[in-house]
């Protein structure tokens, strides 16, 4: 090794004392050199002169391609090689006044000095590399040693990454990385699915990037340890561009899932209303939506909420699916502040609807008053032909609602006889022999043994499905250098430590 270095030296100590000018001096007066060629290699990359192509293999020279088909990379080694203060360029040669000059010639003369050119840098207009992601061969990272190999399989890794892959993330190897790389490295890992899921929490506490925290808090959600998925959520972020709506949307949601497994309902309904306003159709917008309208039926009534959640069929129908939803939860008040909501509709049928719901309202909450008096204003309403088609659907809705009611185990059989032959003299005679069958279901008693079956509305609350995992997007930092370059110390280094100029 210190014969090496020995023979090394000229043109280390020219290349780490960033001075170009006296290591394109020592390569053209040593051309026979250990590593000359590496060095030589080393010069033309960063004057951006074009590399030829490897004829026998030689790993650190490979690199050196490697890094210039990645010129003009951002946050690498092209941020130092591009500044004109780097490295320092001036070339030494002897004063020619009085000085005999001839061609240059293998044979040298004692006290002859070779005169040598400028060290032009070409950098600025030059083009920016094709990629490295072909030049990264399993081969190359094999002949590499270790610590070389480790960045270059990152750099792989993370170029396909880029294109959609995590197949290079089985080749890290995270501790043989700089710290500031290892974080990345690791989330390629858990995204492959080569490490326990459960690292995607670990990292979280370390790492807070949008993507981490939509893997971790998929995870604390399937461990149900609801209180750290809330604390880890609290601070998300609504999006400025769409292409990351779908990791916000998909925490968000964890979010409100845990906050209803904790009893925290508003919160839940905040969590669900910031989900649904982010840009983008999104996979779960309608289990979103369904668990949101399943909670507000059980809570008092709230326009402003309701809005949020009204979905594509309107403000009407979000009022009409409210109402059902209240009733069948027992909820009556909001089921019938839902209803009267629907009566102050401007569209005739949803007025109709309306008075319907009433009408059941009263009859589940034992006034049946209230339901003589909805039918009474829903036919006392003056209608053109074609809405009285919706009113007397309404009307049939609300008979066969009363009855199914009464099937239960209702107490009121005889007036609701009497309100269904009231409603089958004002319908049509199509409608009318509905009524009749609904009437003559009310005479038929079960058999001995048997027992009416219960077909009211039930609002069944079921444990709503964790989101589905959406694909995540996360900026991953490439390394600064993929160089491996002797150094004075005898080890191999990827670039400068000081960055000043030299």
């Amino acid at each position: 090794m210190i014969g090496l270095l020995l023979l090394l030296t000229p043109f280390l100590d020219a290349f780490w004392e960033r001075d170009l000018g006296t290591l394109h001096r020592e390569l053209q007066e040593n051309r026979s050199g250990e590593q000359r060629e590496l060095f030589a290699d080393l010069l033309r990359l960063v004057d951006c002169d074009p590399l030829e192509k490897l004829t026998d293999p030689d790993p650190l020279r490979a690199l050196v391609r490697v890094e210039e088909a990645r010129r003009g990379a951002p946050e690498t080694i092209w941020s130092d090689v591009i500044r004109e203060d780097f490295f320092r360029r001036t070339v030494w040669n002897p004063d020619e006044k009085n000085a005999l000059l001839w061609p240059d010639e293998e044979e040298r003369w004692p006290g002859e000095v070779l005169r040598v050119g400028p060290v032009p840098s070409n950098c600025r207009k030059a083009p920016k590399g094709p990629g490295s992601l072909p030049l990264l061969t399993p081969e190359l990272l094999k002949a590499l040693p270790p610590e070389p190999a480790a960045r270059a399989a990152y750099e792989r890794a993370i170029l396909l990454w880029r294109k959609g892959s995590t197949e290079g993330a089985a080749a890290l190897e995270v501790q043989r990385l700089h710290p500031k790389l290892r974080l990345a490295a690791r989330f390629l890992r858990l995204e492959a699915k080569l490490d326990p899921s459960e690292g995607f929490i670990l990292l979280a506490a370390e790492w807070p990037r949008l993507a981490v925290v939509t893997r971790a808090a998929a995870e604390l959600l399937r461990q149900q340890r609801y209180d750290e998925v809330v604390r880890l959520t609290e601070s998300v972020e609504l999006p400025d561009d769409a292409t990351r709506a779908e990791m916000v949307r998909a925490i968000l949601w964890t979010r409100a899932l845990a906050l209803q497994s904790l009893g925290r309902v508003p919160e839940m309904l905040e969590a669900l209303a910031r989900a649904r306003s982010l840009p983008g159709k999104g996979k779960g917008q309608e289990a979103m939506r369904a668990l949101a309208m399943s909670a507000l039926a059980r809570q008092p009534v709230d326009p402003a909420r309701l809005e949020a959640f009204s979905g594509a069929a309107g403000r009407d129908a979000a009022w009409m699916e409210l109402a059902n939803r209240a009733l069948a939860a027992g909820n009556l008040r909001t089921a019938r502040d839902a209803a009267l909501q629907l009566q102050a509709a401007s569209d005739p049928r949803w007025r109709a609807e309306g008075l319907a719901l009433a009408g059941e309202i009263g009859w589940a909450s034992g006034e049946l008053k209230e339901t003589q008096a909805a039918l009474e204003r829903l036919f006392a309403q003056r209608l053109r032909a074609a809405e009285r088609e919706s009113r007397d659907a309404a009307a049939l809705q609300l008979a066969h609602a009363i009855v199914l009611r009464e099937a239960e185990g209702g107490t009121h059989r005889d007036a609701l006889k009497s309100q269904l032959a009231w409603l089958r003299e004002r319908v049509s005679i199509r409608d009318a022999v509905q009524i009749e069958a609904l009437v003559t279901s009310l005479q038929s008693a079960p058999g001995e043994g048997e027992q009416r079956l219960a077909l009211g509305r039930i609002d069944v609350v079921r444990a709503p499905e964790p989101p589905p995992d959406p694909p995540v997007l996360l900026d991953l930092p490439e390394p600064p250098s993929l160089l491996a370059i002797p150094g004075p110390d005898g080890a191999l280094h990827d670039w400068f430590e000081a960055r000043g100029p030299p």
